[in-house]
């Protein structure tokens, strides 16, 4: 019996083994010089059942806050490796526009194919910005699903206002070319 379970927990460490992603040297190739991953987030975003990764980068030293911080999204495949689907420049918010509560980023998260951003930015007066990208097979895109801004005041937390756009109630925009907008 202690033969199985030995047998049974070889084989369960080489199949996890062979699930793993790629390496970091393997995600290398698709970081600019001068650039770092800020944060990093892995999760299937086009259906295959294949682990993905988003990339939130910048600037090492940057030469100023507003420093372009680029989203990637890499597609890995069954030999872990990666290819970049889309890159975006200008969503991921300039680390000056903060205010008081400091780098405006928050979080990206991944859930069915749909990549959400969160971002917090302000002073008295804040700003948090949610913004939801879903993937379309037959476009082979990640297209604007939903934008949820809420401004609240911190001397009137009660009083935040949350708009929320969804649907045709937006244009139909890939990831790679939403510039956002600080509202």
């Amino acid at each position: 019996m202690k033969k199985l379970f030995f047998f049974l927990s070889l084989l369960s460490g080489a199949a996890a083994c062979a699930q793993q992603p790629a390496s970091g040297n393997d995600i290398k190739k698709f970081i600019p010089t001068g650039y770092e991953v800020r944060d990093s987030v892995s999760g299937d975003l086009n259906g295959d059942n294949i682990p993905d990764l988003v990339l939130v980068l910048q600037q090492k030293t940057p030469a100023s806050d507003t420093a372009d911080r680029p989203l990637l999204l890499l597609l890995g495949d069954s030999h872990h490796h990666w290819s970049l689907a889309a890159r975006n420049k200008d969503l991921i918010y300039p680390a000056d526009i903060g205010g008081t509560l400091g780098d405006p980023y928050v979080q990206t998260t991944i859930d069915h194919g749909c990549v959400t951003i969160e971002q917090y930015y302000g002073s008295r007066e804040r700003t948090r910005s949610v913004v939801t990208f879903c993937y379309q097979p037959k476009n082979k895109d990640w297209i604007l699903q939903q934008v949820a801004i809420t401004h609240e005041d911190a001397l009137h937390a009660d009083a935040a206002k949350t708009t929320i756009k969804k649907g045709k109630q937006l244009k139909p925009i890939s990831i790679r070319r939403y510039a956002g907008e600080y509202e």
